[in-house]
C-alpha cells in the first residue's frame, strides 16, 4: 500500500501520471465531445429531454470526466479541470462560429422539425427526427388533442418538446386516443369519414375505401374522429 501524504501536491493534481499526460487529456477530451454529439444526433432527440443535443452531450462529458478523480485516490484533480475548460471553450467557439453560420449550428443543435401538417402526419420529417406514431400521439394527447384535424401544425423543437399551432376550424381527423379505448372511438367516429392510420389523410367514402392511401400509398384506413366535448 503506498503511503498517502496530504504535503503530495504532484500526487493531488496529477496522480500517479506525469504532466505531459493532460495533453492527452484534452485531445481524449475533444473526441470523446465530438462522439458523443454523433451518438446523440443517432439516437434521436427524444432522449435529450429537455436539453439540446449539444446541451446534454457537455453535461454527459463532465460527468463522465468528474466520476472517476472523485471516487479513485490515484486520480489527480487536474485533469478534470482541463476536461472542463476544453468543454467550455469548445461551448463558446460552436456558439460564436453558430451565430455567422448556421449550417454548423443546426449540424450541433440540429432545427425544428415538422411533424404534422394541417391534419396530417409528415412522414419524413418523423422518420429523419427518429420519433414514433406512438410517442407523437402521446405528446398531442398531453396536449389535450383527440385528434389529428384539430391541428395546423405541429413542430419538434430542438430540446425534444412538442409545440402545436390548432387548426381555426376543427375538422375530423386521424384519432389520437389508444387503440384499446374501443366505446370511445366508436362514440367520437364520423359516418362517410376515413382517415389513413398510416399518415391521418382524410377522405370521404361510404362504405369504407378499397384503394391506397394517394398520400403514403398504405392500406390502412381507420373511421375518422371528432373531439367528444366533456
Amino acid at each position: 500500500m503506498p503511503e498517502f501524504q496530504l504535503t503530495d501536491i504532484h500526487r493531488i493534481l496529477f496522480g500517479n501520471a506525469p504532466p505531459t499526460f493532460l495533453i492527452e487529456v484534452a485531445i481524449r477530451t475533444a473526441l470523446t465531445y465530438v462522439l458523443l454529439v454523433v451518438v446523440m444526433r443517432l439516437l434521436g432527440r427524444r432522449v435529450a429531454a429537455q436539453f439540446t443535443l449539444f446541451e446534454i452531450s457537455l453535461v454527459i462529458t463532465l460527468a463522465a470526466a468528474i466520476g472517476v478523480p472523485l471516487q479513485s485516490g490515484d486520480r489527480g484533480l487536474l485533469p478534470p479541470l482541463i476536461i472542463a475548460a476544453v468543454v467550455i471553450v469548445l461551448q463558446r467557439l460552436v456558439m460564436r462560429i453558430g451565430l455567422r453560420h448556421r449550417r454548423i449550428e443546426m449540424a450541433i443543435s440540429t432545427d425544428v422539425a415538422p411533424l404534422v401538417r394541417e391534419g396530417e402526419l409528415l412522414i419524413d420529417g418523423m422518420a429523419k427526427t427518429v420519433v414514433g406514431r406512438n410517442k407523437l400521439f402521446e405528446l398531442l394527447r398531453l396536449q389535450g388533442f383527440q385528434h389529428l384535424g384539430q391541428i395546423s401544425r405541429a413542430f419538434l423543437e430542438p430540446s425534444g418538446s412538442l409545440s402545436v399551432v390548432p387548426a381555426e376550424a376543427c375538422r375530423p381527423g386521424l384519432s389520437v386516443l389508444p387503440e384499446f379505448d374501443t366505446p370511445l372511438l366508436h362514440e367520437a367516429r364520423v359516418d362517410g369519414q376515413w382517415a389513413c392510420g398510416c399518415c391521418g389523410r382524410l377522405i370521404a367514402s361510404d362504405p369504407a375505401p378499397v384503394s391506397d392511401c394517394p398520400s403514403c400509398h398504405q392500406h390502412t384506413w381507420t373511421p375518422a374522429v371528432l373531439e367528444l366535448k366533456a
